[in-house]
């Protein structure tokens, strides 16, 4: 296709045409290095590189891509439609094969003009092996000398004798036009060539025939015939190996070959979802994931999270982060990457030997549940790894690696998509899953080149880790993740969703005579400082849990409350107003003894107005290593420092207090350290943009812009070089290609 046709062509579309075929190449919007496309001129020429070809049928279905590729196999070059509806075994007004001709023109792979079909960019280029067939005979058939081109139709019984090499190349090529010719002189080969070139026309080139000259060795004189009848042909480079051409591949496979052609997605069988059963387990995920986030960064600021030296976060340490947060191993990595992805933890600075909280969990831990969901799910969809996969070799990349996500977000929204259109019945209703399998088949003909090749367990761990944000329940869509296929409506379709299901942050428990308080959906803020400063905390979830005992009531009081200012904020967060005998009393029972043994640093001393307290600590067994001594009446003298002699008299079972320079109790308060999140990382926190719109051009905005201005200069020279992969993206591809096999 000339690039006078490509740019007339594009100058006779409308704004909503245009618009249409730069939505579906993010690349010229700006997501590719070349930046947002200029002028016309410049698209026609980026159009008819293969890259943006692949990128505009990267998130096509089955059916157009098919078409595509039996486009290619038929070119470079004009392809004439009867000779495609021929190939494929449809009929000319096929609804299936126009449907997907009509989606090829929109985003401008395959362009009518003049009653034949243009393809701007070489789709050979963009299929490898498009059919498993090889390149047409004039591209095979080019390389050679005049006197080559002679000798092979010779050995076809062409008239050869005083001709031009054109005119060797025309008689050549109207041979190989005729399938029927080729059969019949294949059917005069050698039984062994018969047999290798029948299996390359089925199979391709690819191994067991595409690879070196030793393995030809034994087959030589076979392959030595073929070669000089122009069915095969030696392709030289870094390896040898042989190419058949295509016209030889389709007229080996017989004149009722047809290439496959689906129009139709694989049916995905359902059963019947009682109605709420869905929604009510969806809310309870998402209180659940706001839950476990929260709790993976209070784990990484209570107790350091330690960094692989080649970055991330260890096994060890991932399951001592699940034993914490009482869930399974696969779910800590989850939270703790959707934490990294929303910037509320860090990993990155080089500097740091351990997980650091940045300043954006502070703002984040005070957002109603609903924000924080929606924040949460938004996470998911952009991060870079699938933490919950794990190879078939067992080998999981650690969390928190940081991947920039390459097709993981555009394969997520697929399969939320592939569920939306398969798993909701005619009247609107969600419908579930019979068996993965049969959504794992729909995902692939919605999208095969995201999933066809997937590795093995890659859609079940994402159809999981959709379970555990609430985005699917009972094996059925539910409406937060229907929501997130929402993304261009004004308001947030997700915190929408979320505000349906989910109840504002709790500011109240229920306290229990068992000294537990129980707090319904997510507690507030302030509510679970609170919680935490005076109780353990036993479960996250639906619901929260904390025991109250000896030793975090000493520790509220250590932390400077008093024992009524104690009683008097706990009943102001009891949904009764009032709190259990049981706590009541074991507020009073420390209140009483906390404070009466108090240390002073010296070495230390140990002072308290009760004698026989003092005789009691001076007789504890668990205590001699401190080498207490009582010099005067009221006093002891330990000869380790203050901050070890208050933890081993607290162990021991005493609730000392420690005291200032001039006998003031001094408050014991836990430092508080946040790092800064980088920029982006703030940005995903705070401020996440549209999902399809991330820093790109708008098209409707940017196809007016192309259609106002002046139609001149070329194509020419606005064709680019792809970047080379940089050192530090090899971590990152060696992941992308286990997860998507690629080659």
């Amino acid at each position: 296709m000339t690039d006078d046709v490509l740019l007339h062509w594009l100058t006779e579309m409308d704004r909503d045409r245009l618009a249409g075929l730069l939505r579906g190449r993010p690349g010229l919007l700006g997501l590719d290095p070349s930046g947002v496309v200029a002028s016309l001129a410049e698209l026609a020429g980026r159009l008819t590189e293969p890259e943006s070809a692949s990128e505009a049928l990267s998130g096509m279905p089955t059916p157009v891509l098919q078409v595509a590729e039996a486009a290619a196999v038929l070119g470079p070059g004009p392809v004439a439609r009867d000779r495609l509806t021929t190939l494929l075994g449809l009929a000319d007004d096929d609804p299936g094969l126009a449907t997907a001709l009509e989606r090829l023109e929109q985003i401008g792979v395959l362009v009518p003009a003049g009653g034949v079909l243009l393809a701007p960019a070489d789709l050979r280029l963009v299929f490898r092996e498009p059919l498993r067939l090889g390149p047409p005979a004039a591209e095979v058939l080019h390389p050679l000398t005049a006197a080559q081109l002679t000798a092979v139709a010779h050995a076809l019984g062409l008239p050869s004798a005083r001709r031009t090499r054109a005119e060797t190349m025309a008689s050549l090529l109207d041979f190989f036009g005729d399938p029927d010719r080729i059969r019949a002189l294949v059917e005069q080969a050698p039984e062994a060539t018969k047999l290798l070139l029948e299996g390359i026309a089925v199979r391709g080139v690819h191994p067991p025939y595409g690879v070196l000259l030793d393995a030809y060795a034994s087959a030589a004189r076979e392959v030595i015939w073929a070669e000089e009848r122009g069915l095969l042909s030696r392709r030289h480079g870094w390896g040898y190996a042989l190419q058949m051409p295509s016209e030889v591949g389709l007229a080996l496979r017989g004149p009722d070959y047809q290439a496959p052609f689906s129009a139709e997605p694989p049916l995905v069988p359902t059963v019947e979802v009682p109605a709420g059963l869905a929604e009510r387990e969806s809310a309870a995920a998402l209180t659940a994931a706001v839950g476990h986030v929260i709790g993976v960064v209070d784990a990484c600021d209570q107790h350091p999270v330690a960094l692989l030296k080649a970055g991330g976060v260890g096994v060890r340490e991932v399951r001592r982060l699940a034993k914490r947060l009482d869930v399974p191993e696969q779910e800590a990595r989850l939270w703790l990457e959707i934490a990294g992805e929303l910037g509320l933890i860090l990993a990155m600075d080089a500097a740091e030997t351990a997980v650091l909280v940045t300043e954006e969990f502070d703002a984040f831990r005070t957002l109603p549940p609903a924000e924080q969901a929606d924040r949460i799910v938004h996470a998911w969809l952009t991060v870079g790894a699938l933490p919950t996969w794990v190879p078939p070799e067992g080998k999981q990349e650690p969390p928190l690696s940081y991947f920039a996500g390459g097709p993981l977000p555009a394969l997520r929204l697929t399969v939320l998509g592939v569920a939306a259109q398969t798993l909701v019945g005619v009247d609107g209703e969600p419908r579930g899953l019979s068996e993965f399998a049969d959504l794992a088949g729909a995902v692939r003909w919605f999208a095969p080149v995201l999933a066809t090749d997937l590795a093995e367990g890659v859609l079940e761990s994402l159809w999981s880790e959709a379970r555990s944000l609430g985005l699917v329940a009972h094996n059925a869509p539910t409406s937060v993740g229907l929501a997130v296929l929402a993304a261009a409506e004004p308001d947030c379709p997700v915190r929408v969703a979320a505000e349906r299901l989910l109840s504002p942050a709790s500011a109240a428990g229920i306290f229990q005579a068992d000294l537990t308080v129980v707090v319904p959906g997510s507690p507030s803020a302030a509510l679970a400082d609170l919680l935490d400063a005076t109780a353990d905390r036993e479960g996250r979830g639906a619901a929260s849990v904390w025991r109250f005992s000896a030793g975090s009531v000493r520790r509220a009081l250590d932390g400077g409350m008093s024992p009524a200012e104690l009683e008097k904020a706990l009943a102001e967060v009891s949904q009764s107003g009032e709190l259990p005998q049981p706590l009541r009393y074991l507020i009073g029972d420390l209140a009483r003894r906390h404070g009466a043994v108090r240390v002073r640093a010296a070495g230390c001393v140990i002072r308290s107005a009760d004698d026989a307290l003092l005789a009691e600590v001076a007789a504890t067994t668990r205590l001699r290593d401190l080498g207490l001594w009582q010099p005067a009446a009221g006093v002891l003298i330990s000869s380790v420092a203050a901050d070890e002699t208050l933890r081993r008299l607290r162990e021991a079972g005493f609730a000392p207090v420690e005291e200032g320079l001039h006998g003031e109790v001094m408050v014991s308060h836990r430092a508080v350290r946040r790092a800064t999140a980088p920029e982006r990382m703030a940005a995903a926190a705070l401020e996440l943009p549209e999902m399809a719109s991330w820093s790109l051009a708008d098209p409707e905005e940017l196809a007016e812009r192309l259609l106002t201005q002046p139609p001149t200069g070329s194509a020419e020279g606005h064709r680019h070089q792809a970047r080379r992969p940089q050192a530090d993206d090899l971590a990152e591809i060696a992941y992308l290609e286990r997860l998507f096999k690629m080659e």
